[in-house]
């Protein structure tokens, strides 16, 4: 977390032992930044300003950055914590986006696809039932007022017994 915040002390790995270029440094400070907005670990009052600044779309990502980092963390005991679960969770996400596109991902589709295609069904069906008793019940009318629509639909209604015969 310090290393977030001291830019003079960003390291990259000790296999490189150099410092991180301008344009990476620039690029963790802002994720860091927003995983601490995002996980509740930073100074609420300089959160909610930048909100309103996203909102009011003047938005600078880097003066951004700089003061959520120089601010202390709302909770300092547990920031660490939350937010390497937070960008182990990230990553793992990300390691799997190219998975997700191309023929895996339209395999994958397929395969919830199967898995809802049953709850599809039934909802059309569903569908088709409500439609089919509003037909049915403006039929109904009709032949109420008197009008003959059809003679397979009055054989259907002569099978009901409380229904009073029509034109009367």
């Amino acid at each position: 977390m310090l290393a977030m915040r001291q830019p003079e002390d960003a390291q990259i790995g000790a296999q490189s032992g150099g410092k991180l270029p301008d344009w990476e440094l620039k690029a963790w400070r802002r994720i860091a930044a927003g995983l601490m907005v995002e996980q509740s670990v930073s100074d609420k009052d300089t959160a909610k300003r930048w909100q309103a600044h996203v909102k009011a779309g003047d938005f600078d990502p880097d003066h951004c950055a700089d003061e959520i980092l120089s601010a202390p963390p709302a909770k300092p005991a547990d920031a660490e914590s939350k937010l390497l679960l937070r960008t182990a969770r990230l990553e793992r996400d990300l390691v799997m986006t190219p998975l997700l596109r191309g023929v895996s991902g339209a395999s994958r589709k397929a395969r919830g696809a199967a898995r809802t295609g049953v709850a599809a069904m039934l909802m059309q069906l569903m569908v088709l039932a409500i439609y089919s008793i509003l037909i049915f019940l403006f039929l109904l009318v009709l032949e109420y007022k008197g009008v003959r629509v059809d003679a397979f639909f009055q054989s259907l209604l002569d099978l009901i017994p409380a229904l009073p015969e029509a034109g009367s």
